[in-house]
Protein backbone atom coordinates (compact mmCIF):
# COMPACT_ATOMS: atom_id res chain seq x y z
CA UNK A 1 0.00 0.00 0.00
CA UNK A 2 1.44 3.37 -0.95
CA UNK A 3 0.78 6.36 1.25
CA UNK A 4 0.15 9.47 -0.79
CA UNK A 5 0.22 13.05 0.45
CA UNK A 6 -2.29 15.37 -1.18
CA UNK A 7 -3.41 18.96 -0.76
CA UNK A 8 -7.06 19.82 -0.46
CA UNK A 9 -8.17 23.40 0.12
CA UNK A 10 -4.62 24.32 1.10
CA UNK A 11 -4.49 21.59 3.78
CA UNK A 12 -2.44 18.45 3.70
CA UNK A 13 -4.54 15.30 3.73
CA UNK A 14 -3.19 11.77 3.80
CA UNK A 15 -4.94 9.00 1.97
CA UNK A 16 -3.98 5.55 0.85
CA UNK A 17 -4.23 4.04 -2.56
CA UNK A 18 -3.83 0.38 -3.54
CA UNK A 19 -1.56 -0.17 -6.48
CA UNK A 20 -1.38 -3.65 -7.91
CA UNK A 21 0.36 -3.96 -11.23
CA UNK A 22 0.11 -6.34 -14.14
CA UNK A 23 3.03 -8.34 -15.52
CA UNK A 24 3.29 -9.86 -18.98
CA UNK A 25 4.10 -13.58 -18.85
CA UNK A 26 4.66 -15.87 -21.83
CA UNK A 27 2.32 -18.84 -21.28
CA UNK A 28 2.78 -21.39 -24.03
CA UNK A 29 2.69 -19.32 -27.22
CA UNK A 30 0.61 -16.49 -25.73
CA UNK A 31 1.57 -13.43 -23.77
CA UNK A 32 -0.73 -13.11 -20.75
CA UNK A 33 -1.22 -10.29 -18.24
CA UNK A 34 -1.03 -11.51 -14.66
CA UNK A 35 -2.28 -9.22 -11.91
CA UNK A 36 -0.26 -8.90 -8.69
CA UNK A 37 2.64 -11.07 -9.82
CA UNK A 38 5.39 -8.64 -8.81
CA UNK A 39 3.90 -8.33 -5.31
CA UNK A 40 3.67 -12.12 -5.03
CA UNK A 41 7.27 -12.55 -6.17
CA UNK A 42 8.40 -9.91 -3.65
CA UNK A 43 6.67 -11.91 -0.91
CA UNK A 44 8.35 -15.16 -1.98
CA UNK A 45 11.73 -13.41 -2.18
CA UNK A 46 11.36 -11.87 1.31
CA UNK A 47 10.67 -15.39 2.62
CA UNK A 48 13.91 -16.53 0.96
CA UNK A 49 12.16 -18.99 -1.34
CA UNK A 50 14.06 -20.10 -4.44
CA UNK A 51 12.33 -21.19 -7.65
CA UNK A 52 13.24 -24.79 -6.84
CA UNK A 53 11.61 -24.57 -3.39
CA UNK A 54 8.28 -23.20 -4.57
CA UNK A 55 5.60 -25.77 -5.19
CA UNK A 56 3.99 -25.07 -8.57
CA UNK A 57 0.48 -25.81 -7.30
CA UNK A 58 1.01 -23.36 -4.43
CA UNK A 59 2.06 -20.67 -6.90
CA UNK A 60 -0.99 -21.37 -9.08
CA UNK A 61 -3.25 -21.13 -6.00
CA UNK A 62 -1.68 -17.77 -5.04
CA UNK A 63 -1.97 -16.34 -8.57
CA UNK A 64 -5.59 -17.51 -8.82
CA UNK A 65 -6.52 -15.21 -5.94
CA UNK A 66 -6.44 -12.32 -8.46
CA UNK A 67 -6.49 -14.04 -11.87
CA UNK A 68 -8.43 -16.63 -13.83
CA UNK A 69 -6.34 -19.63 -14.85
CA UNK A 70 -8.09 -22.26 -17.00
CA UNK A 71 -7.60 -25.75 -15.57
CA UNK A 72 -6.71 -27.25 -18.96
CA UNK A 73 -3.59 -25.05 -19.29
CA UNK A 74 -2.63 -24.94 -15.62
CA UNK A 75 0.59 -26.84 -16.37
CA UNK A 76 1.63 -24.18 -18.90
CA UNK A 77 1.00 -21.43 -16.34
CA UNK A 78 2.95 -23.33 -13.69
CA UNK A 79 5.94 -23.71 -16.00
CA UNK A 80 5.81 -20.04 -17.06
CA UNK A 81 5.41 -18.69 -13.53
CA UNK A 82 8.27 -20.76 -12.15
CA UNK A 83 10.48 -19.62 -15.04
CA UNK A 84 9.56 -15.96 -14.37
CA UNK A 85 10.18 -16.32 -10.64
CA UNK A 86 13.58 -17.91 -11.29
CA UNK A 87 14.48 -14.89 -13.45
CA UNK A 88 13.14 -12.53 -10.74
CA UNK A 89 15.07 -14.33 -7.98
CA UNK A 90 18.35 -14.42 -9.92
CA UNK A 91 18.16 -10.69 -10.71
CA UNK A 92 17.69 -9.75 -7.04
CA UNK A 93 20.00 -12.11 -5.17
CA UNK A 94 23.13 -10.39 -6.48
Amino acid sequence: MDGVLARKNGKKDCYYEWTVGFCQVKVGKCSMEVKGLDELFQDYFKKGMTAEEIDGSEMIRDVRKQNFIPEDIEDLYEEALKKEYKRYFESRKK
